[in-house]
């Protein structure tokens, strides 16, 4: 719709005023699928815009709806945010212990690409905070499982990241 519009613009205003719209209709409508994806497109603006408090109650409102529905491949995105929060902040440890709940979940559902993307999200973390051998640990298990579904835009990520260290 047009938020997403207006977020692919990068007008983060305009696109935080329609998802507020389309959340207060959902929540009025009681459509917990749509409160639940509304949480998470607001939760992605406040996070681009750098207001992690604000993304943070978002998230934590996409996880909870998520919960409820159990809907495990929205819980293990919500974690995947909630990470991406802490990790934002230098929280370190709170965003390892979230992506590694993402994790576990993405491998109870099979989610090849999924598990891949979080590899590399624990192997950024250990390279923020120094730790070259467990990030390229962890680049190495995402490279193993990008080529293994043929992602070679993620495979070519993952080159870099582990280019950059040595």
């Amino acid at each position: 719709g047009i938020g997403r519009i207006a977020l692919g613009q990068g007008n983060y205003k305009k696109a935080l005023d329609y998802f507020n719209k389309g959340l207060h209709i959902v929540e009025k409508i009681g459509h917990k699928p749509g409160i639940a994806n509304f949480y998470n497109l607001i939760g992605n603006i406040y996070f681009y815009q750098g207001d992690y408090e604000k993304a943070l109650e978002a998230f934590l409102g996409y996880l909870k709806i998520s919960e409820a529905l159990e809907d495990k491949s929205n819980i293990a995105a919500s974690y995947n945010n909630i990470a991406g929060v802490f990790e934002a902040q230098g929280l370190y440890e709170r965003a390892l212990d979230y992506h590694l709940k993402s994790l576990e979940i993405k491998n109870e559902l099979g989610d090849r690409e999924g598990i891949a993307k979080t590899y590399s999200n624990l192997g950024l973390i250990y390279d923020d905070q120094g730790n070259y051998e467990k990030a390229l640990n962890y680049y190495q298990k995402a490279l193993n499982v990008f080529e293994e579904v043929g992602d070679e835009n993620g495979m070519a990520i993952i080159y870099l990241n582990i280019g950059v260290i040595y």
